[in-house]
C-alpha cells in the first residue's frame, strides 16, 4: 500500500457525540405503549437512484438507468417540511445510487432540513462533493458526512467503484471539507468513512484508520458484502481469507483504539458475520416491543426516490406510496409497515431480515436495552396500527 503521506493535512480535532443515540429512540418508542402514536425518530430519504461510479459490489441494478417516477424537488422539500411536523429529528440523505447526482435538488433539501432544526447526515461516493456543497455544508451547521471509501489505496478503490480517478476525486473533496470545518473552528460537519470488505479490500484494514486520521474521521463504519449477482459472489471472501480476517481486524482496531477511531471491526472477529444474506437474527424472549427482534418500523421510515417506502433499507420499496396520504398517514396506516410490525411482535421476522447488516443488529440491541430500563415488566404494547 502506498504511504499516506501526501494527504496528512487533513489531520481535524475532537468529534462529538450525535444527538441522536439509542437512549433517544428508545424514548420515542416508549410512546407506543399508550397514547396517540408517536412519529417516525429518523427518516432515510432517497433523491435518486443513479449513480455516476459503476460498484462492482452495487445492489442497485438500476443505477444507470434512465430514472423514473422520481419525486420532485418540490415534493422532496415538502417531505421534509412533513417530517418535522411529524416530529422526525433527524434525516438520512443517500440513495440506491449516489444523492449528489440529483443536482437539481439535492442542495435545497439539504438546507432545508437544517431550516427545520433536524440533524443531518450525507451519505456519499464524495466524488461530486465540490468546493460550493462543502462550504454550505460549512455555513448551515450540517452534522455528519459519510463517505465510501474502499481501501486506503487508488488502486483497490478504484478497480471496486469502476472508475479511474474516483479515489483522488473521493479523498481530495472530503480533505477540502475537513480543512474548512479546521480553519472555522468547528466540530461539524463529522466525517466517518463506510467500507465495504471483499477479498480485494480485507487486508487494507488497518490502512483503513490510517486514512480516516489522515480525513479527519471519527469513525469507520465497515460493513460485509452481501451477494446477489455473479459480480457480486466473485468478490466474496473464500474459507481461507475468511479464516484470515480476525487477525487482521484486530490489527485494525489496535490501530483505531490508538487514534480514538470508532469503528464496528468487532463483527468481523467473527467469520460467520462476513457475509450478509444468511445472518441469524436473534429472537429475544421478553415479550411486546422488548422482545421485537428489530425496532426499525417503530422509529425509522425509509422513501425511496419514487415515494415508495418501508421501514429499513434491505426492505427498500416494498411499503406504500407516500403521495396521496403523506407521511403521518403513511406512518400509521401503511399495511407493509404494519405487517412488519405485528410480525415483529410475534417473533416472525420476514425472510428478508436474514440480510441486514450486524451494524443495524447491533444497534437494536441497544435501542432494547435502553427500553428495557424506560419499561415496567408487564407494560402493555398497543396494536402497531393504533
Amino acid at each position: 500500500m502506498a504511504s499516506p503521506g501526501w494527504y496528512t493535512t487533513c489531520m481535524s480535532g475532537v468529534p462529538h457525540p450525535a444527538p441522536v443515540g439509542p437512549e433517544s429512540i428508545a424514548r420515542r418508542l416508549h410512546g407506543w405503549t399508550a397514547g396517540p402514536v408517536p412519529g417516525p425518530m429518523t427518516m432515510e430519504l432517497y433523491p435518486t437512484l443513479q449513480c455516476n461510479l459503476n460498484c462492482s459490489f452495487c445492489d442497485t441494478t438500476d443505477r444507470h438507468r434512465p430514472p423514473v417516477n422520481e419525486l420532485s424537488k418540490e415534493a422532496l422539500l415538502g417531505l421534509v417540511d412533513e417530517a418535522a411536523a411529524l416530529g422526525v429529528r433527524r434525516v438520512f440523505v443517500l440513495g440506491g445510487g449516489e444523492p449528489l447526482a440529483r443536482k437539481d435538488a439535492a442542495p435545497a433539501l439539504l438546507r432545508r432540513i437544517k431550516e427545520r432544526r433536524m440533524e443531518g447526515i450525507l451519505a456519499t461516493n464524495g466524488t461530486l462533493l465540490g468546493a460550493d456543497l462543502a462550504h454550505q455544508l460549512i455555513d448551515t451547521g450540517w452534522d455528519e458526512v459519510h463517505v465510501s471509501i474502499d481501501a486506503p489505496d487508488a488502486a483497490t478503490h478504484d478497480l471496486l467503484r469502476g472508475q479511474a480517478g474516483a479515489f483522488r476525486r473521493t479523498v481530495r473533496n472530503t480533505c477540502r471539507l475537513s480543512q474548512l470545518r479546521v480553519r472555522r473552528g468547528l466540530s461539524s460537519p463529522k466525517i466517518a468513512l463506510h467500507f465495504v470488505l471483499t477479498r480485494l479490500n480485507w487486508r487494507t484494514l488497518p490502512g483503513m484508520i490510517d486514512l480516516a486520521v489522515a480525513l479527519g474521521a471519527f469513525r469507520v463504519d465497515f460493513d460485509a458484502l452481501i451477494a446477489y449477482t455473479p459480480e457480486q459472489q466473485a468478490l466474496q471472501l473464500s474459507p481461507a481469507e475468511r479464516a484470515a480476517v480476525p487477525d487482521v481486524a484486530r490489527r485494525a482496531i489496535e490501530n483505531a483504539d490508538k487514534h480514538g477511531i470508532i469503528t464496528t471491526l468487532d463483527h468481523f472477529l467473527h467469520p460467520e458475520r462476513l457475509d450478509r444474506g444468511n445472518t441469524r437474527i436473534e429472537i429475544p424472549e421478553e415479550p411486546g416491543l422488548q422482545g421485537a427482534p428489530c425496532l426499525k418500523a417503530w422509529h425509522y421510515l425509509v422513501i425511496q426516490a419514487d415515494g415508495r417506502s418501508s421501514p429499513c433499507c434491505v426492505l427498500a420499496g416494498e411499503g406504500g406510496q407516500v403521495q396521496g396520504q403523506g407521511l403521518a398517514g403513511l406512518w400509521r396506516d401503511d399495511p407493509f409497515l404494519n405487517a412488519v410490525r405485528q410480525g415483529m411482535l410475534d417473533k416472525t421476522p420476514l425472510a428478508r431480515c436474514r440480510e441486514c447488516t450486524w451494524n443495524i443488529l447491533a444497534h437494536e440491541a441497544d435501542v432494547r436495552g435502553e427500553l428495557a430500563q424506560l419499561q415496567s415488566p408487564g407494560v402493555h404494547t398497543t396494536h402497531p396500527g393504533t
